[in-house]
């Protein structure tokens, strides 16, 4: 719709022309005599009033126009996660919108650090401001990297209909000149019509400039006829550049700070604003380079020094037995580099130049000494000095410079910021050795077990690549005659089918479709396809052959009665115990539970969880007093898999942990995505189940736990400290007796995966005795969740 302003003056158009046209009407009843004042005062204001209706119309379309007016690369980067990059340096990051007078850049981490939640451009401060708009790989979620992917496969094997089409498209731009004579015609005929409606106009502008106001219709007029002129200016041809769409080319960008410099790209497309490049490299074959500073007053007092960026990175001072050091927490997924370190203001400047040699791994923490030593002068000599050691206490700021490199595919503005200064090859093709394939495929001294993922990329648990075969056995107990012989049936299986699909491909006869015992066979080979096939475009392919969709109906409903539509194959399903703190108590009893809802469970434990075999399980035994026992336990990389963990299908179950404080303290926000309180709790036999808990059936299945005389369910369990769900995020299958905010279990859905945490005091091989049926449950009712999330995801009922 209009916006308020012009609605406003189209407004105040319309009752000029009354008032006006009133006025002029008085005039020449004056002057012409009785004749003219007897009419109609409508024929006089009619045509006034289509003026005034023109405009109106006019202005609608022209603000249709630019509604569908945005520039089209930056179209490209709507509703996607974009840095804006600053020609002086500052960066924005967000979730970019695109409107006809600016652009929005929506942050909901700026929200959360208590800073403005969206930034708003204008097409101006776009064109002045703006030296490049950078999406990179690593933030990309699996929807926009399939996009890409889709992207850069058009790019690099272009169709013959994209091709023709841009053909067509370049065609029309180099005719812009033609087209420009064309709407120049136009207007001006437009322009010439229009004049006894710009007279009209003018007299307008005069009343109301005459009663007080702005007469700006002659000039609203003029600028919606000039709209159109600019329509094709906006796009541009060039043959140079156009032979170099889809190849390597070598760019150079000046004008914006921390990003000046050579680098290579895939040149993807161009207009007459921007240039987009896929892939983008310097010279030394890194990514899009990003260079930073922070800098903090802490005035003495390092606890004031304790800083998270915008990217992720956290810095902070501590001090350690007299010791000095900057401790730096990167949350990222790439690596940074550390360059200068300069702690200045109060004793003479100190600086460390690492050269950005020193690295961060990506989620990791490292710590750099600081050791900061001045030059001393000794009065009245003024070139006489010593060297005096000193602390960071001893200044009050300090300055650190960083780096990064990251795969990126970057907008930059044309012009003054980026220029193609060579052109490279088309492809880059990178030839490998024969006799290197096959040696690698011939030695067996490194034997890797390789994840077995879907389509979607997610790791399918428990089957593995061993040898060749994709099995879900173990390398040891495989016996390869037996797994050639099930392949080699395996294979005749499938020609049979294939042999009897292609009959049934060709037409059926009508009397083979009205025999009812034929029609049955085909219509349970029907249903059986659609049973086994996971892939919903196929499922119909072969069906819709056969027989028409109201026979296929009428045949199902009896056949479905005797298809085994509920029978699946229970995998093995492997349970990794993480115990390392502590003593082992709670493997040797879940090792007792070999078979779970007829899945063969395969347990392990380890000491850490910085290993690749946490993607290939399917539950996780976090042990008692693992997350906390005397302070918090788990490091940065530690939540970073787990959380990832969850969200790809696993189940997480804690067993306890240990707070030795007095007061109500956040447990790491890291392993979970809500968060939960840890609080000491004295140790006790007695839980009361929530109506959720006895709905679940947690502490029915397999064993019923036993209960006090009265009504309430308390089953008999060694519990110890609880947990308070302070945003009631969590769902509470049990409550404390005596507290009502304490819960002794708590589940949480994340994803496609289930945190489940507990209160189990786990510490003694008594305790674990005691609670042997209660971790029974808890593995039955995480290998049942675990049937009914696969069996939704197969039939597509999530």
């Amino acid at each position: 719709m209009l916006n308020k302003r012009k609605t406003i003056f189209l407004l105040l158009i319309i009752c000029m022309v009354f008032g006006a046209y009133t006025v002029i009407g008085q005039e020449e009843g004056a002057t012409d005599g009785a004749e003219d004042s007897s009419g109609s005062i409508w024929d006089k204001i009619l045509f006034p009033v289509f003026v005034a209706v023109a405009m109106f119309v006019i202005h609608g379309i022209a603000y249709l126009i630019r509604l569908f007016k945005k520039d089209r690369l930056q179209k490209t980067l709507m509703n996607k996660y974009v840095v804006f990059h600053l020609k002086n340096g500052h960066r924005y990051h967000g979730t970019m919108r695109v409107d006809m007078k600016g652009a929005e850049i929506i942050s909901e981490e700026s929200r959360q650090r208590g800073q403005a939640p969206s930034y708003i451009f204008k097409q101006g401060q776009l064109e002045k401001e703006i030296g490049a708009y950078i999406r990179y790989h690593d933030i990309m979620n699996e929807r926009e990297k399939r996009e890409r992917a889709w992207e850069l496969e058009r790019l690099l094997n272009p169709s013959l209909s994209y091709r023709f089409v841009r053909k067509i498209r370049n065609m029309f731009i180099a005719l812009n000149e033609a087209v420009k004579n064309a709407m120049n015609m136009v207007v001006t005929g437009l322009k010439g019509a229009a004049r006894p409606i710009t007279q009209q106009l003018q007299r307008i502008d005069a009343a109301a400039s005459e009663y007080g106001g702005q007469g700006t219709a002659v000039k609203e007029l003029n600028t919606i006829l000039d709209e159109p002129k600019g329509f094709m200016a906006e796009e541009s041809y060039e043959r140079i550049i156009e032979r170099l769409v889809g190849t390597r080319v070598k760019i150079q960008i000046s004008g914006v700070k921390h990003a000046e410099g050579i680098y290579m790209g895939l040149l993807k497309d161009y207009n007459y604003k921007h240039m987009s490049f896929m892939n983008i490299k310097d010279k030394d074959g890194n990514g899009f380079r990003d260079q930073w500073t922070i800098e903090k007053e802490y005035k003495g007092n390092i606890r004031n020094f304790n800083i998270r960026d915008d990217r992720g990175l956290r810095s902070r001072l501590v001090e350690n037995n007299g010791n000095y050091f900057v401790v730096f927490e990167n949350n990222t997924a790439y690596t940074i580099q550390v360059g200068k370190i300069t702690l200045h203001d109060g004793s003479p400047t100190w600086e460390r130049n690492l050269e950005f040699k020193w690295h961060i791994e990506p989620l990791s923490v490292r710590r750099i000494r600081l050791n900061p030593v001045s030059n001393h002068k000794i009065s009245p000599f003024d070139r006489v000095s010593i060297r005096e050691n000193r602390t960071p206490r001893n200044f009050k700021k300090l300055r650190i410079e960083f780096r990064s490199f990251r795969d990126a595919d970057v907008i930059f503005p044309r012009g003054d910021v980026c220029k193609i200064i060579e052109s490279g090859e088309k492809r880059q093709v990178e030839s490998f050795s024969i006799s290197s394939i096959t040696d690698a495929m011939l030695d067996r001294s490194e034997i890797e077990e390789i994840a077995i993922q879907d389509a979607e990329g997610r790791p399918i648990h428990g089957m593995n690549l061993v040898h060749g075969y994709v099995t879900n056995v173990n390398e040891e107990r495989i016996d390869l005659k037996s797994v050639d012989s099930s392949y080699s049936r395996r294979w005749e299986v499938e020609s049979a089918y294939t042999h009897f699909d292609k009959k049934l491909r060709h037409k059926i006869p009508v009397h083979r479709k009205l025999n009812p015992i034929s029609a049955r066979r085909f219509v349970a080979q029907h249903e059986l396809i659609e049973q086994i096939r996971e892939n919903p475009l196929q499922k119909e392919a072969v069906a819709q052959l056969a027989y028409p969709k109201k026979v296929k109906r009428s045949l199902r409903v009896p056949l479905l009665k005797m298809l085994p539509t509920n029978v699946d194959i229970p995998l093995p399903l492997k349970v990794m115990t993480f115990t390392s703190n502590g003593t082992n108590m709670e493997f040797p009893i879940l090792e007792r539970y070999e078979y779970v809802h007829e899945h063969h469970m395969l347990y392990e434990t380890v000491d850490t969880l910085r290993n690749d075999r946490l993607a290939k399980m399917d539950i996780l035994w976090i042990g008692s007093g693992e997350v906390y026992k005397g302070g918090y336990r788990l490091n940065i990389d530690s939540e970073h898999r787990i959380k990832n963990f969850v969200s790809q299908g696993g189940i997480v179950i804690v067993s306890g942990q240990d707070v030795k404080t007095n007061y109500r303290q956040r447990r790491g926000a890291g392993w979970i995505p809500e968060p939960l309180t840890g609080l000491e709790y004295d140790e006790t036999d007695e839980l009361l189940p929530t109506s959720q808990g006895r709905r679940s059936r947690i502490f029915h299945t397999p064993n019923v736990l036993n209960t006090t005389p009265d009504t309430k369910e308390i089953p008999l369990v060694r519990l110890d400290d609880m947990w308070v769900d302070p945003l009631g995020k969590w769902n509470s299958f049990a409550k404390s007796t005596s507290q009502d905010d304490a819960s002794a279990l708590l589940t949480l859905p994340f994803q496609q995966g289930l945190y489940i945490v507990t209160s189990l005091k786990n510490d003694t091989e008594r305790d674990v005795q005691i609670n042997a049926k209660i971790m029974e449950n808890l593995l039955h009712y995480s290998v049942k969740w675990l049937d009914n999330q696969r069996w939704r995801q197969r039939f597509k009922l999530q």
